[in-house]
């Protein structure tokens, strides 16, 4: 018997599916998904995960909306979460790309980390544990506090989440207050009342949003604890790295290099070979600990070749190198707008 990756929509295959709409109007919509880079497409198991992580937050915020007005006016239950979320996508209000970025990083990460485990037999890392037991009593706590933060980021199926502070400030207030328009409706005429609930509703629950206490924001804290205590060492490093904690050998990265945490994320993510070897240099790696990181992780992120890919290390001009340096030092729309512009122009 064949294993099923999704037993859940396993019954599906045996129904007819129901009828769509055959006309033009679907023209725009089928020439865009038609024409996509089969390369670039999201898998079922990625639009899986980001679909349930963008539901659960986005339900949870209107759970909060909704006990934070007066006389908790606005019931809750998951069908009406549903129809918001329904509303809400076909407006396009959901297409925050810093949002859409944050959940396709989870879903890459998730992957990266249950494939890395699962070939040493093992069902969670262990590096991040470990750490509880530093010497160091801030290292020991920054570990413990961040296992714990992931342990609340999963549901009761053992997914993991994304939550409101994993959301940047800006991200976080554009969301609440979208989620927010969507509950108006259910006001009634009453557009006065519900302007000015809604008003007080969302300013409550955009104040209590603390970024400091984002994924992110603690495996940072983390990683420059360590390194401040001289323990950010590259057995440790690579250690993560054939686990799976991709985030965490980012951050150390990032901290090698000066750069961005998030650059150097998307930058590791990129599956493109001579931009991953590049950060390694840009970051200061000696060759051991890539060629180990590429060895070991190298399919996951999408370097078929490690022999090439060490290869490239130990050829690279240091002319490339600062190149390299230099453009990961620029901002995140900079770096988008020249692309852009590069896309647009041939």
């Amino acid at each position: 018997m064949m294993p099923e990756e999704w037993p859940i929509a396993a019954s599906a295959g045996d129904q007819s599916p129901p009828a769509r709409a055959a006309g033009r109007g679907r023209l725009t919509t089928v020439r865009a998904d038609f024409f996509l880079d089969p390369d670039k497409r999201l898998s079922e198991q990625e639009r899986a995960l980001m679909t349930a992580r963008l539901h659960c937050l986005v339900s949870d915020i209107a759970d909060e909306l909704r006990a934070a007005l007066p006389g908790h006016r606005q019931a809750a239950n998951d069908q009406d979460n549903a129809v918001l979320i329904d509303r809400l996508s076909r407006a396009g209000l959901l297409d925050l790309p810093a949002l859409v970025a944050l959940l396709l990083r989870r879903a890459d990460e998730f992957r990266i980390s249950a494939a890395a485990t699962s070939r040493g037999g093992r069902r969670e890392a262990r590096v991040l544990q470990g750490l509880v037991s530093n010497p160091h009593g801030a290292v020991s706590a920054a570990a413990m506090a961040l296992i714990l933060a992931r342990g609340r980021r999963r549901d009761r199926f053992g997914q993991c989440l994304v939550a409101f502070d994993d959301l940047s400030p800006a991200v976080a207030e554009s969301l609440v207050n979208r989620v927010a328009a969507a509950l108006r409706s259910s006001f009634g005429t009453d557009s006065a009342t519900a302007d000015s609930e809604l008003a007080e509703a969302t300013a409550r629950l955009v104040s209590n949003h603390q970024p400091d206490r984002s994924i992110d924001r603690l495996c940072a804290n983390l990683v420059a604890l360590l390194d401040e205590h001289d323990t950010l060492t590259d057995e440790l490093v690579l250690s993560a790295g054939q686990e799976g904690e991709l985030a965490f050998v980012a951050e150390a990265l990032a901290r090698r290099s000066g750069l961005p945490g998030l650059s150097v994320q998307d930058q590791l993510l990129s599956g493109d070979t001579r931009r991953v070897i590049a950060l390694l240099k840009v970051a200061g790696c000696e060759r051991p600990l890539a060629a180990g990181l590429l060895a070991g992780v190298g399919d996951l992120i999408g370097i078929e070749d490690a022999g090439h890919a060490i290869a490239l290390f130990d050829s690279m001009p240091e002319t490339a190198v600062a190149a390299a340096r230099a453009w990961l030092g620029t901002d995140v729309d900079y770096r988008d707008a020249l692309t852009a512009l590069e896309q647009r122009h041939g």
